[in-house]
């Protein structure tokens, strides 16, 4: 496989071909393996294209976190970032390949889950001439490109997933899990729990929040009798459909922020009868995140019929979750008036912004929560063409919003007022605006955003 790299790495030039062990050899022993996670995920970010050359039985060096060797391989997570990065991935296969059993489970998640990824039975010589055609291809830009802008790509792709998948409830992986003999390690569990809280950056939470979820896949959710393992699913793909929002995995996909939902919701499920202490709005159903992405599908399917039924099955969602103890009325009203705006029903939106502002106040909310209504409000008042008023809750917004820890508010604060200042002719400060609203999206990968 040295010499097979080598050829491959002077096949690209030695610049347009990245091969980490060329390029950036690592002793392992020496380095912080989460460090060289996020390194990878900025290569791959700054990739065209994924090559995977499978040979031998190895599946990669394990990741170890704090001590604890977790179960999955710098490789497997690079496999899983090209996925959520869309990248189009090559595996090319040597003929002395001899899958290891837990690479093999992967490897069956992949191709059932992300069937568009190309795979080949080759020769060394083959696969150096495929690298060849794949560096060349992928150098130049096409001149038409712009068109592909009337029906982006993503929205073209998420229109056909839910045409094909809206009627069965799509599971997180396709709820196909991984063979294993050892049970999850729990300390590996606890500190992944810790990192993903201190880690702003939700493109890295998700990297984290993988590696934690692929240790869990020994104790399947569906068949676990294990109260604690339980509440790290629960927690865990909660996490997920969080960071994943903000990332934006919008769509039906086994990676996608509703299929961990709808998998939360069979976790609670599971807990409720196992009895667990935890509080209701724990283990209730979670229809506000539901709601949530439901309405993130729906803004980018084309069809508008299907834009409509999603929206709906949205709103059934907050109405369920109304009724339910301990329930966020302020999140979840605010989750309607967007979801009105989005129907046209601005005087309904406008009314159910101003009701979020005034229970945040009134229960002394914190600033960034009651600067993230202000700014839904004034962005809502534009669609009025109220300018002046739209502007003054959109900065106000953003001046509270700045306060807050979680950067995509702040980042979606700042969209909607560069619109309200280029609504007031403010042209030069609305550029400059959503400039730092890239800026911001972009350090804390935040791209559904962008």
């Amino acid at each position: 496989m040295d010499k097979l790299r080598e050829d491959i790495f002077k096949v690209g030039e030695e610049k347009y071909i990245y091969v980490d062990e060329k390029v950036k050899p690592r002793n392992i022993e020496q380095t912080v393996p989460l460090e060289s996670v996020d390194d990878l995920i900025q290569r791959i970010r700054e990739a065209r294209v994924f090559v995977c050359i499978l040979g031998g039985t190895r599946r990669g060096t394990d990741i170890e976190i704090n001590k604890n060797i977790s179960s999955i391989s710098f490789f497997e997570i690079e496999l899983f970032l090209s996925a959520l990065m869309g990248k189009p991935v090559h595996f090319f296969i040597r003929n002395d390949y001899v899958p290891d059993p837990r690479l093999s489970d992967l490897l069956t998640i992949v191709e059932s889950s992300l069937p568009e990824w190309i795979s080949k039975k080759c020769d060394d010589s083959q696969i150096i001439e495929h690298c060849r055609r794949l560096a060349n291809r992928e150098r130049p830009t096409s001149p038409f490109r712009s068109l592909r802008h009337i029906y982006p790509p993503v929205r073209r792709f998420v229109q056909g997933l839910y045409t094909a998948r809206r009627r069965n409830k799509i599971r997180f992986l396709a709820e196909e899990y991984v063979s294993r003999h050892s049970q999850p390690d729990r300390h590996l569990l606890q500190n992944i729990s810790e990192l993903i809280h201190t880690q702003p950056n939700e493109e890295r939470r998700l990297a984290r929040l993988f590696i934690g979820i692929w240790e869990l896949m020994a104790a399947p959710y569906s068949t676990c009798s294990d109260l604690e393992l339980l509440q790290y699913w629960n927690a865990l793909l909660s996490e997920w459909s969080k960071a994943g929002a903000w990332y934006g995995l919008h769509a039906d996909t086994p990676l996608g922020c509703l299929a961990a939902l709808n998998s939360v919701t069979k976790v609670r499920e599971h807990l409720k009868k196992q009895g667990s202490v935890l509080k209701p709005s724990d283990i209730g159903y979670p229809g506000g995140a539901l709601a949530s992405a439901k309405y993130s599908i729906a803004k980018r399917l084309i069809k508008k019929q299907d834009r409509e039924r999603r929206f709906h099955e949205a709103l059934n969602d907050l109405d369920i979750a109304m009724q339910l103890p301990e329930s966020d009325e302020a999140g979840l009203r605010a989750i309607r008036g967007s979801i009105y705006r989005q129907l046209g029903n601005i005087t309904e939106a406008i009314s159910e912004y101003e009701t979020v502002l005034n229970l945040r106040q009134s229960c002394g909310a914190n600033l960034s929560a009651i600067g993230e209504a202000m700014s839904e409000l004034g962005y809502a008042y534009l669609k009025r063409f109220h300018f002046n008023k739209g502007l003054d809750y959109c900065r106000e917004g953003v001046s509270l919003l700045r306060s807050g820890t979680r950067p995509g508010f702040l980042v979606r604060g700042l969209r909607k007022l560069a619109v309200a200042y280029l609504c007031n002719g403010k042209l030069i400060k609305a550029f400059d605006i959503k400039e730092e609203a890239k800026k911001l999206a972009t350090e804390h990968g935040a791209f559904d955003q962008l």
